[in-house]
């Protein structure tokens, strides 16, 4: 699968709010399993900012345990999903070279860490293009003002 639509993909509303009702539930009942956080926090990252920040929250606590019913690869690969999604690429990239430091032939982290690159280059050269029409704009406003001026004298 394509690694810009695993970033890019939304989840449903009425799925996002299934696996938080049984994340609630379990929660309610003792500790919730290893793979309902999985999936509720897998739909976090898919959803809204705030969101996506939860998920953060639930994979890296689910990251720190010792042992666990989803492989640790998981919990990293969307981790650094999640963090490209929130356009925090160096965080993103932590994640994505740990995982091939581990399996450096996993074809799909290597996918994954090709498209945080390119979309880091795309946003710092948007920055800039931003930064210099800002510029540009404020030379303008300037000569535009000192023509104003200049006329009134």
């Amino acid at each position: 699968m394509d690694p810009s639509s695993i970033v890019d993909e939304y989840v449903e509303a009425g799925d996002l709010e299934e696996f938080a009702r049984t994340y609630r539930n379990q929660q309610a009942r003792g500790p919730v399993s290893d793979n309902v956080a999985f999936n509720y926090a897998h739909a976090l990252i898919r959803s809204t900012k705030e969101n996506v920040r939860t998920g953060i929250f639930i994979f890296e606590g689910l990251l720190r345990k010792d042992d666990g019913e989803v492989p640790k690869r998981d919990y990293v690969y969307f981790l650094a999903v999640a963090y490209t999604r929130l356009k925090e690429y160096d965080k993103a990239l932590e994640y994505i070279n740990a995982l091939l430091y581990a399996e450096s032939d996993n074809r799909q982290a290597v996918a994954l860490r090709d498209l945080i690159n390119q979309r880091m280059k795309k946003d710092s050269l948007l920055g800039l293009a931003v930064i210099g029409l800002g510029g540009v704009a404020a030379v303008g406003a300037s000569l535009i003002a000192a023509g104003v001026l200049a006329r009134r004298h």
